[in-house]
């Protein structure tokens, strides 16, 4: 395969659940690392690798979500606190999971690349001291092997 390059690829490099030729990949198409990519989105961005994990955030999508969600291998209903991911079968696999407007359009971007615009979904989002209930637009659109989910609007759902 050859010498990585060091300035890019150190040994602690991480590269956010992207595989090491799918990171080559797509930093060759962008010309720029993943993260320094989405940070210059204004929206708020998260990334989904191929295999559905969430890879990373920019600073507007962290300040909506409100957690770390640079943890490797958490799935987006985890990072947006779904309630049916805090189940012990976990986000995507509960019988309310195939209906999930927010799964679906990112699955369909991945096997077919067709972006989804402005999708209404509803999330019932769960914390350790609370649970709400918020409608979402989000959209999603594949570049590099990589689905970028964005938030385009949250509303909370009055009770």
């Amino acid at each position: 395969m050859g010498d990585k390059p060091s300035a890019i690829f150190d040994d602690d490099a991480v590269s956010h659940s992207l595989c090491e030729p799918c990171l080559h990949s797509f930093m060759a198409q962008l010309g720029m690392p993943l993260d320094e990519y989405i940070e210059g989105i204004p929206d708020p961005v998260v990334t989904v690798t191929q295999e559905g994990v969430v890879g990373s955030a920019n600073k507007a999508a962290r300040a909506i979500i409100g957690n770390n969600v640079n943890d490797q291998h958490r799935l987006p209903g985890d990072i947006l606190e779904c309630e049916n991911a805090r189940t012990p079968e976990g986000c995507g696999r509960t019988v309310h999971c195939s209906g999930c407007v927010i799964r679906s359009a990112i699955e369909d971007t991945l096997k077919t690349g067709e972006s989804h615009e402005h999708v209404p979904a509803t999330l019932q989002k769960a914390s350790d001291d609370a649970s709400e209930t918020v409608d979402i637009l989000i959209s999603t659109e594949q570049k590099g092997g990589v689905v970028f989910l964005k938030i385009d609007q949250v509303q909370p759902v009055e009770a």
